[in-house]
């Protein structure tokens, strides 16, 4: 899935984001300006990813304990069907993550 995740990045790059960030920038007045790709792994559990929704917290809780029983277990599963493909053997649910960063001067 990390790697899925690397080629994404990669596909995402030839959308030009980092540039297209740096013109954002340049536009707001900033001149040398530097802007890169962070990426990294959170590391959680599918239990503790569930429990924010299962809590009602954010938007997406709102709408899961809005729901009956019956469809609040639907959602679950599909829940841990997603957390499948990102769960490693140990359990530990891997979510791949990439942000821009960038400074200039003013």
């Amino acid at each position: 899935m990390v790697a899925e995740f690397g080629a994404q990045c990669d596909a995402l790059e030839t959308l030009q984001p980092r540039a297209g960030f740096a013109a954002l920038l340049s536009e707001a007045g900033l001149t040398d300006i530097v802007c890169d790709t962070l990426t990294w792994d959170h590391q959680t559990t599918p239990e503790e990813w569930w429990s924010g929704p299962a809590a009602g917290v954010a938007t997406i809780g709102q709408i899961v304990t809005s729901k009956d029983p019956v469809v609040i277990a639907d959602i679950k599963d599909h829940f841990e069907w997603l957390c499948g493909e990102f769960t490693d053997p140990g359990g530990v649910l891997v979510l791949p993550h990439a942000a821009l960063t960038a400074n200039g001067q003013a």
